[in-house]
Order: structure tokens, then C-alpha cells, then sequence
């Protein structure tokens, strides 16, 4: 939002409030035939090759004393590793860290990007992307268990866990099924969907407030307000930014441990 003040405190122009629809929607900016990119997949694009480029430069000739890049990539693998894969997954976790550490730093610096000067758009607003990690994540735990145990035996160990008297499987069995297949890849995309949204229309609102007051006749002065809020807001989305990645990186991995094996 940041990025499309200008014309806003042109001091010659009358102050116009924009629609809530250009808080989100880009007109393209390449367009190659029937594909048209906007300003947010370029960003998605060019973040996903810097990890990449990233993570192949930490590792691609690691030394017993890390230096560098591998330090800071040793550091950051370790983190999900530690406080992630190993606490949620435990000894089955080993082959699981390098899908948890590409998620959570995937989706940790494109929450970034609402923060970002210059781009001040976080890349988690728009619901295709939470959509696409809760898709692959959905048929990530799902083949497992069906792979696990059998495409009878999950299904059956999911909605009819043992030790429940069978009259309540009735209420039981519909709500397991919908609570796994259904639910869990909605909440997951949604949860951190609606608080990118949220943090970026309050940080927009702070903004456009802050322009408002500046190009006020009257109280000019009283920008300090919303700019200060605005500041100390933007701290707070740096918090916001990596809890979002950690709870859907760590939700990923519960789902991945509770299909790995049947329910007792």
C-alpha cells in the first residue's frame, strides 16, 4: 500500500480514498500471451529462486566447520529441525525436515513482504497460495496413511478409533472424517490467509490515515498518531509474519505423524 502513496500526498492533488479492492488487486505487469503476471507472483517467483539459490549455495559443498552462508543455513535447518520436526514427528522425523524447512521459510519471507519498503504486500494475502501449501499438504498426509495402512485401514482407523462404544461412532465417524479429509486443509490455508489480510489492511488503514492528516487543512499534527501506531504495528507483523509460518509448519507435521500411524 506504501508503495502506491505517492500520488496520494501529491500536495497539488485532492486526497482521494482508494477502493478496498486496489489494496489487493494488481493490474499485470508481463503479459506472454494468454499468462498474465502481477506484481505479487513475480515476487513469489523471485523469492522462491533466491531460497532456492539459498539453500543449494549452504549445502552444495558442506564443510565440518561451517562458514558463511552454510552457517546461517545450518542454523536456520536446525531451528525447524529442533523445534519441529524432531518434537512433533520424533525418529520418523529425518526424512520429513527438508519439506518442513522449505515450508516455513517459504511461507516466512513471503509474509515478509507486507513489511518489505517497496512492496509492503505480503504474498500469503492472496488465498491462492495458502491454497496451493494446503493442497499439497492434503494429499501429503493422506497418501501416507493410505499408503501406511491401507486405504480400508485408514479410513477406518480415522472415523472408529478404538475404546469408543459403538453408539457414539453415529456422531463420531462423520465428524473424524470431515474433521481430517475436509477441515484440515481449509483451516490450514485460512488461518494464515486471514491474518495476512488482516495485517495488511490494518498497516493500509495506518497509512492512509497518517496521508489524510498530512493533507488536512486542520490538525496536521495529529498524523503523529496513526504513524506512530503504524510503526509499532509493523514490529508486531514481523511476530505475526513468523508465527503464521511456525503454527503451519508445525500443523504440517502433526498431520504427517497422526498418518504415519494408526490412532491408539
Amino acid at each position: 500500500m506504501i508503495t502506491r502513496l505517492p500520488s496520494i500526498l501529491a500536495a497539488d492533488k485532492p486526497f482521494h480514498v482508494p477502493e478496498a479492492g486496489h489494496l489487493f488487486n494488481y493490474e499485470p505487469v508481463v503479459t506472454i500471451g494468454p499468462l498474465e503476471l502481477t506484481w505479487p507472483m513475480l515476487l513469489l517467483g523471485i523469492i522462491t529462486i533466491l531460497l532456492i539459490t539459498f539453500w543449494y549455495s549452504a549445502f552444495r559443498a558442506p564443510k565440518v566447520v561451517p562458514s558463511g552462508v552454510q552457517n546461517v543455513g545450518e542454523f536456520g535447518f536446525e531451528f525447524v529441525q529442533k523445534q519441529i520436526a524432531f518434537p512433533v514427528l520424533g525418529p520418523n522425523a529425518g526424512p520429513w525436515v527438508p519439506f518442513l524447512v522449505a515450508i516455513f521459510f517459504w511461507v516466512f519471507f513471503l509474509n515478509l513482504m507486507g513489511i518489505t519498503p517497496g512492496v509492503n504486500f505480503p504474498i500469503t494475502s492472496r488465498m491462492a497460495i495458502p491454497a496451493t501449501i494446503a493442497a499439497v499438504v492434503w494429499l501429503i498426509f493422506n497418501g501416507i496413511g493410505i499408503r501406511n495402512q491401507g486405504p480400508i485401514g485408514y479410513f477406518k482407523n480415522m472415523m472408529f478409533p478404538p475404546g469408543v462404544p459403538w453408539p457414539i461412532y453415529v456422531i463420531l465417524a462423520p465428524i473424524e472424517f470431515f474433521s481430517t479429509v475436509i477441515f484440515r486443509p481449509l483451516t490450514l490455508a485460512l488461518r494464515l490467509f486471514a491474518n495476512m489480510v488482516a495485517g495488511h489492511m490494518l498497516l493500509s488503514v495506518l497509512a492512509i490515515a497518517t496521508a489524510v492528516f498530512i493533507n488536512s487543512g486542520i490538525g496536521r499534527v495529529a498524523f503523529v498518531l496513526p504513524f506512530a501506531f503504524g510503526v509499532i504495528m509493523t514490529g508486531f507483523e514481523i511476530f505475526v509474519a513468523f508465527m503464521q509460518a511456525f503454527i503451519i509448519t508445525i500443523l504440517t507435521g502433526v498431520y504427517i505423524a497422526g498418518a504415519q500411524e494408526a490412532h491408539h
